[in-house]
């Protein structure tokens, strides 16, 4: 299934038939560029009481980041030892999701990992239909913004944006269950998280009335 945000406020859903039904345990992956909102998502599904796929890696904390909680702060020979789903280097660190991360979360019902694109694959090469991607898009501009307003220096910024149109990170939505645009407002954005949540489960869709999604509608194609 494929969600596209229409320039209406409507959101469309492709492929019904690729999720799958019941309220099996599902793997949520959630992928998009830097700055394009993944940790604000997944802040957003952490409030509703889901379980993180924390991923190790040897980049250094940035302010405000919590060992074990935004990721395993590791050195690249505790990295290269761990077991892992799947790991990949990005600007120059190593980013992965370890296997005993993966058993010992699942145990507790659904899960979500904030990873790039290889990795997002990996997990959808294993673990199949239990495997839902979601690529948050954002324009150019809105990235380079939400980057320098998390502090990031303009070197930063300017490799990550080299990185950004080298990898063609804006096609990468191709891979994805539901593309979500991170725009207009956080409200927009968590809506169509709402709205994937339930389609994922093949649960209806949230009420609108007084909830995150008013004066929103779904069209199932």
């Amino acid at each position: 299934m494929v969600f596209v945000l229409q320039s209406s406020g409507t959101v469309r859903v492709l492929n019904h038939s690729r999720f799958i039904k019941g309220e099996e345990l599902l793997i949520y992956i959630v992928m998009g560029p830097s700055g394009s909102g993944k940790t604000l998502v997944g802040e957003y599904l952490k409030e509703k009481g889901m379980k993180e796929l924390v991923s190790h890696t040897t980049r250094l904390p940035r302010p405000g980041e919590v060992q074990g909680v935004s990721y395993h702060f590791v050195d690249e020979v505790t990295f290269q030892q761990t077991k892992k789903v799947e790991a990949s280097a990005y600007a120059g660190n190593w980013y992965g999701v370890s296997e005993k991360e993966v058993e010992d979360k699942t145990k507790l019902g659904d899960v979500f990992a904030v990873i790039e694109i290889h990795g997002a694959l990996a997990f959808k090469k294993l673990y199949g239909e239990k495997v839902k991607i979601f690529y948050i898009a954002s324009s150019p501009r809105d990235l380079r913004k939400r980057m320098a307003h998390r502090g990031d220096t303009k070197e930063s910024i300017r490799k990550r944006m080299v990185i950004y149109r080298k990898n063609g990170e804006a096609f990468q939505d191709r891979h994805a269950d539901a593309v979500l645009m991170n725009k207009s407002s956080k409200k927009r954005l968590f809506c169509q998280v709402e709205y994937y949540l339930a389609a994922a489960k093949n649960r209806k869709k949230p009420k609108t009335s007084g909830s995150i999604c008013s004066n929103r509608r779904i069209l199932f194609l």
